[in-house]
């Protein structure tokens, strides 16, 4: 039986076609398989920070997260989650739309009709036909065949969120990132099944999360950006935990020129990182191959 369960845990991961299929996850345990902790991990997952986009591309829009995918069927697709004035959900990453689109002003004081008019900019600031995507056209878009990470934006309910997931039947085809250790206990209580990401920042930190409550299992910890020391993540994965490293920011290895930064992604992985996050998904995964 164990012998069968390995077996389709490789296949599940190694052949592209799956990642690509409708209703990929479409179980608590095809999830699993997918983000569990793996000792022999032999290349980290890559997490596409706002989806993943180029200097030519937008944040958080279905046309990143489609290229993104295309690219690497196995990437987990990280999104914003903003409400509206009127109680929408919208996917943006800062909370004014100034800087990613044609508008301005706080997401939070706009409604969802009026949304619908905003077209969104590229990293580099030039205009597109593009339009706000919402959360629910993001699932429809999504049908379960990729990973989706939700961080749901201070000032937006998780808890409400996932009322909107469950009414795209996908479940089992995101995690959500908590601010908050409550937050995650609240958030496992009312999804026992549920991945969830939590912020572990410190070895002050992982000695509180350890004592904690919080349940340790289909949990995620987003670790410092700046590398800890191997015993940092050994503890962790000692409770069964993968780990996620940032690499995206000022000052950070996707500033660099890849062929300068290549030997910092390699060793944040061997050093413990199970996922990198980083702007520039296709370049960091093709130093795994």
């Amino acid at each position: 039986m164990k012998i069968a369960f390995l077996l389709w845990s490789m296949a599940l991961l190694s052949m592209p076609v799956f990642a690509q299929s409708i209703n990929r996850f479409h179980d608590s345990k095809t999830l699993d398989i997918f983000l569990q902790y793996r000792p022999n991990r032999k290349q980290p997952l890559i997490l596409a920070h706002r989806g993943g986009p180029g200097a030519e591309d937008t944040e958080n829009s279905i046309e990143t997260f489609t290229k993104t995918a295309n690219a690497l069927p196995n990437a987990i697709l990280e999104m914003d989650v903003r409400t509206t004035h009127d109680g929408q959900f919208v996917m943006l990453h800062d909370p004014t739309l100034d800087r990613e689109s044609d508008a301005k002003g706080a997401v939070s004081e706009w409604t969802l009709a009026d949304l619908k008019k905003v077209r969104l900019k590229t990293l580099d600031g030039q205009q597109t036909d593009q339009h706000l995507p919402t959360f629910g056209e993001v699932l429809a878009w999504n049908q379960n065949r990729y990973v989706l990470s939700l961080d749901v934006k201070p000032g937006t309910d998780p808890a409400l969120a996932m009322k909107e997931v469950e009414k795209y039947k996908a479940q089992h085809s995101v995690f959500v990132i908590c601010y908050s250790l409550a937050e995650a206990q609240r958030m496992r209580n009312l999804y026992p099944a549920l991945w969830l990401a939590v912020g572990v920042n410190s070895e002050a930190d992982l000695d509180r999360f350890e004592r904690d409550a919080l349940p340790k299992s289909r949990l995620i910890a987003l670790t410092p950006q700046k590398l800890q020391s191997v015993s940092f993540y050994e503890r962790l994965h000692k409770l069964g935990i993968p780990c996620a490293i940032g690499t995206y920011g000022t000052g950070q290895l996707d500033e660099q020129p890849i062929s300068e930064a290549a030997s910092g992604y390699r060793e944040r992985f061997r050093q413990g990182g199970d996922i990198l996050t980083t702007d520039r998904p296709q370049e960091v995964a093709n130093l795994f191959q």
